[in-house]
């Protein structure tokens, strides 16, 4: 690649092979983690594309079969996964970037709620299912609380309380004394209190 040239945005590549992959089998997705920041909050790197995806097991065949040619997948781990409602990943053999899935839980009170609020946006020339800023604070603050504090997902909940000023912080704080995180949400929301 000569100097003059753009190198390829790796993430960008990724995010459009998995997207028309994912609407051409009608499976519903929604992007998440640290994916999600750059939508909602500053932009920073990530290493992976996280997605929550309503995969039932009948449509494991379809998926497998529509990701097989182009990138590394196993059968038996997306069969794995959805039964146990653990996360899958696949790598994109043109970036050899990583795709998180997470399947949905649908039985979940507060995933249900969350995969119903996402939101669609225009983003280049693709329509993308995104976690509403609300809700990726709330699922950065739970993995807070799991990691025992991480200050990248703090630095993440601030950047996105910046960036949005019309959040429903309603609703953050109902979530958030339902899921046991009022602490982790005061250390970054400390105006709202």
């Amino acid at each position: 690649m000569s100097e003059t040239e753009n190198p390829p945005n790796l993430f960008l590549e990724t995010l459009n092979w998995v997207v028309k992959k994912l609407d051409a089998i009608n499976i519903s997705y929604m992007i998440t983690g640290g994916s999600a920041v750059g939508f909602w909050g500053h932009a920073r790197t990530t290493m992976d594309i996280d997605m929550v995806v309503a995969l039932k097991a009948s449509q494991v065949d379809e998926l497998f079969s529509e990701f097989e040619k182009d990138a590394y997948v196993s059968k038996d781990d997306i069969l794995s996964a959805v039964s146990r409602k653990k996360m899958f990943n696949v790598i994109f053999n043109d970036t050899s970037f990583k795709i998180d899935f997470i399947p949905h839980r649908e039985n979940d009170d507060y995933e249900k709620e969350c995969f119903s609020r996402k939101v669609e946006i225009n983003f280049g020339n693709l329509k993308l299912s995104v976690i509403s800023p609300e809700d990726l604070i709330i699922s950065k603050l739970k993995w807070m609380k799991i990691a025992g504090g991480s200050e990248r997902q703090m630095s993440d909940c601030k950047s996105i309380i910046l960036v949005n000023d019309n959040l429903d912080t309603a609703y953050i704080k109902k979530w958030a004394r339902f899921l046991n995180i009022e602490e982790e949400l005061k250390k970054c929301m400390t105006p709202f209190y």
